[in-house]
């Protein structure tokens, strides 16, 4: 059963550090913390060091069993799986006999978002969502959103990934009722006497563990200040290559350096700044007379290898608009001087 995109909610999580045999009841924990039913049905595909996550009612699936004649053995996979994978760019789908279409985001032929439209967005609904949506610029949504065109055909017609939560199956369970009584007596005597031979063996080798224990905890006791030793050791060294690593903070002068170059060549200049480390605050006016484009801004700021969390705040004084950005902990003055001299 493939369950079209828009009955589903989606996200992606990052599974770093996961062992590959507890990836599968990490992923029931990420499901049952974003679905927003009762009772639900999910898919989780793995990509790198992502997972990515359908959830969806499980009325859905009871209905489809019900149509069925009450069929258990069935799989349930979300129809975005179905797409063809690009190596970087946009993907568009569009689900059978729905007028919605579905934008999904490639980079090195790994899905990055995924998105449901009612409708085709037009270009300025792309723009106002763009300029309300930070996050966007970060995951690599482009500013100018291209056109539809011709949707990409799903050939053949095989889902791209393996659910890591698939639909649990009813199974048949064995009728123990119908063995024969001879055959219940016989294995009933066979069990009593591997049971008896079982539990001397179990003895034994209890007894010879407790004695492996105790030598151990002896040796142990006499390697325990060696080991506190070198633990304080390894810690001393930890805290000076930590200490030796801190980045050095640029100045005041250097902020301002950066902000007057990059606003300068959007025609902009700063009528009020405020830095409270780590957060920045300046009030912008164009030169021209006219009003800053609000996604250049927040895109200029957003590249730079200084800031992130770029946002609008508000209009001031009519023509001025405020925004607000946060300093990076790792910006160095050196990066800052080596890149000033390199541009025109």
């Amino acid at each position: 059963m493939v369950v079209p995109r828009h009955l589903c909610a989606y996200q992606r999580v990052e599974c770093t550090g996961v062992p590959r045999l507890k990836l599968a009841s990490f992923a029931k924990l990420q499901v049952q913390a974003l679905a927003p039913f009762s009772k639900y049905g999910s898919c989780v595909v793995r990509q790198g060091n992502w997972l990515h996550m359908w959830v969806w009612d499980a009325a859905i699936e009871t209905a489809f069993s019900q149509k069925h004649g009450g069929k258990q053995h069935f799989s349930t996979l979300p129809y975005s799986l179905y797409s063809t994978p690009v190596s970087n760019g946009i993907v568009w789908l569009a689900a059978p006999g729905s007028p919605g279409l579905e934008g999904q985001l490639w980079k090195d032929r790994q899905l990055v978002d995924s998105m449901w439209f009612d409708e085709p967005p037009g270009a300025g609904d792309w723009a106002a969502l763009h300029a309300q949506t930070p996050g966007f610029h970060a995951l690599g949504w482009p500013l100018a959103l291209p056109p539809a065109g011709v949707l990409l055909p799903v050939a053949p017609p095989r889902p791209w990934g393996r659910n890591l939560t698939p639909r649990l199956q009813s199974r048949t369970r064995i009728q123990w009722s119908s063995l024969a009584p001879a055959a219940l007596v016989f294995a009933t005597a066979t069990l009593t006497g591997w049971g008896s031979w079982i539990y001397s063996q179990k003895q034994a080798h209890q007894q010879a563990i407790d004695l492996g224990l105790q030598s151990q905890e002896r040796m142990l006791a006499k390697l325990e200040p060696m080991q506190q030793a070198r633990q304080r050791t390894t810690s001393t060294l930890t805290w000076i290559n930590a200490v030796q690593a801190l980045p050095s903070a640029p100045t005041t002068h250097d902020i301002i350096a950066e902000l007057a170059d990059i606003f300068t060549r959007q025609g902009l200049v700063v009528r009020e700044l405020e830095i409270n480390a780590p957060t920045v605050q300046a009030t912008l006016v164009a030169t021209s007379g006219g009003s800053p484009r609000l996604t250049a801004v927040l895109g200029v700021l957003e590249s730079h290898p200084w800031f992130y969390d770029a946002r609008f705040v508000d209009v001031s004084g009519g023509t001025g608009f405020k925004f607000a950005w946060r300093l990076r902990a790792d910006a160095a003055t050196a990066t800052s001087n080596s890149n000033s001299k390199n541009r025109p």
